[in-house]
């Protein structure tokens, strides 16, 4: 079979794939699948064929990915914590190349990676991105969200007064942002979206690109009686009401019961006044209260 001469559009792409062989003494951050296995690019699957050695996540995984397209690449295992990522900067600077994957998507982003790349860049060795599937984009791409901006925030803290005063940052900055939630604790962040943010527009992503991928859009109260037993990993889109209108932050709180005291109003009073107000529980807006003498 005969294939056409490229064209002079063409032209700028051809020597690129022929200039850009694997390195010896590289790091490559590779993307691997999110969910489906299909999801992966060419080059990444002949960097994952060449290299020396690939530093995975968790290396059953890795190898499930490994053995779908005939890669018979040694596989170690990489912990962000501990001495894994000198150990790996040593092989490199030895002359061999690396690839490091996470269990799906990008290394370092969400996932374990971080420590690694900043030691190979603290020993001047070359680190080499092989770009691929991610679930913030995947569900941006469909949210159908009319905004120039969005936040890419992670996973929430996991501790509640944590995670409730991140919540309140990313509504107060005005535009959408993505977050990342586990099953278990997907109920509790929705709860407190609602507590927090009761009108915004929420699009949650559900095992995105698996089988039973689920895409689903509306407000958190909505969310709450759609997910009552919570399967899967979730990626959510957090759009603020579109009226201007922030959370109250902390510093608010404090400051209103502040006012509220200066106008006579105990402690119980001003807490019950200020929750009305800002939406917020009682007993939290409660803990809040800013004399140190009365707590």
């Amino acid at each position: 079979m005969s294939y056409p001469s490229p064209t002079s559009a063409d032209t700028d792409l051809a020597p690129t794939v022929k200039t850009m062989p694997n390195k010896p003494g590289a790091l490559y951050v590779v993307a691997t699948p999110i969910g489906n296995l299909e999801d992966i690019t060419l080059r990444a699957l002949r960097i994952l064929a060449e290299v020396d050695l690939i530093a995975a996540e968790h290396v059953p995984v890795a190898r499930t990915l490994t053995r779908h397209y005939d890669i018979d690449t040694p596989v170690l295992p990489y912990h962000d914590r501990g001495p894994d990522a000198r150990r790996i900067v040593t092989r490199i600077e030895q002359g061999q190349s690396v690839a490091l994957i996470s269990d799906a998507g990008t290394p370092g982003v969400s996932d374990p990676g971080r420590n690694l790349v900043a030691a190979a860049v603290d020993a001047d060795i070359d680190v080499v991105p092989i770009p691929g599937a991610a679930a913030s984009v995947a569900l941006w791409s469909v949210s159908g969200a009319d905004a120039p901006q969005v936040m890419l925030h992670g996973f929430l803290p996991r501790k509640t007064n944590e995670r409730r005063q991140a919540i309140h940052d990313l509504a107060a900055l005005g535009r959408p942002s993505i977050v990342f939630e586990s099953p278990r604790r997907l109920r509790d962040t929705l709860q407190d979206i609602a507590d927090i943010v009761p009108d915004a527009d929420l699009v949650v992503g559900r095992e995105l690109t698996k089988l039973h991928e689920q895409i689903w859009r509306g407000v958190p109260a909505d969310a709450l009686r759609e997910f009552t037993d919570p399967r899967g990993e979730f990626t959510i889109i957090l759009t603020p009401p579109p009226d201007g209108s922030q959370p109250w932050t902390d510093d608010d709180i404090a400051q209103a019961l502040a006012e509220a005291a200066s106008q006579g109003a105990s402690r119980s009073q001003a807490a019950r006044f200020v929750a009305q107000q800002s939406g917020r529980p009682r007993r939290e807006v409660y803990s809040l209260w800013p004399f140190e003498s009365d707590r």
